[in-house]
């Protein structure tokens, strides 16, 4: 089996590059800041006989939008957990197909995502719903969350159109670098 490097450009443009890195300083930084309050937390609770008020409702919140900001990301770098019965890296009209069904199938489930979230952002919002504890309001995470499923949805129909017009390669599937293998 042929292992090749992902093409480091599978999202076309400087936009991309800002937006990318920008979703992954937002994941680095809340996975920090969980890690620094849970830390804390336990620290105080245990030590100190003292916890932190709310730590909890605040590290479910930041875990919530850092998930949702990673399905940008993975869409763009095709890394999508798949099960290939057939190789995505198979040549001519097999592998092609292969790239479609599996985007066209990505795409609708990216779809009801966002559109459930933005549904439920609606139905917090009306409601006036706010979380027990910190009595802070849900609707704008559920807001957040919609609005990365459909960037991710915005990406993977740019990918199928990609497919869909020939315009697109099979070496999505496999990253030598994490492999060790460059």
């Amino acid at each position: 089996m042929t292992v090749r490097a992902r093409d480091k450009n599978a999202v076309p443009g400087r936009w991309w590059f800002v937006l990318d890195f920008a979703l992954k300083a937002i994941m680095a930084i809340f996975l920090f800041v969980m890690m620094a309050l849970t830390a804390a937390d336990v620290v105080g609770r245990y030590l100190l006989d003292a916890p932190i008020s709310g730590a909890f409702e605040v590290v479910q919140y930041l875990m919530a939008v850092m998930v949702f900001a990673a399905l940008p990301v993975t869409t763009a770098a095709d890394s999508h957990l798949t099960v290939s019965l057939i190789p995505p890296t198979s040549p001519g009209v097999v592998g092609r197909l292969h790239r479609i069904v599996i985007r066209l199938f990505s795409a609708v489930a990216l779809l009801l995502i966002a559109w459930r979230m933005a549904e439920q952002a609606r139905i917090l919002d009306n409601s006036q719903q706010v979380s027990g504890y910190l009595q802070l309001p849900l609707a704008p995470i559920a807001a957040i969350m919609a609005a990365f499923a459909t960037l991710a949805f915005a990406i993977i129909i740019a990918k199928l159109i990609a497919a869909l017009s020939g315009h697109d390669d099979a070496r999505h599937d496999v990253d030598a670098t994490r492999l060790g293998l460059d």
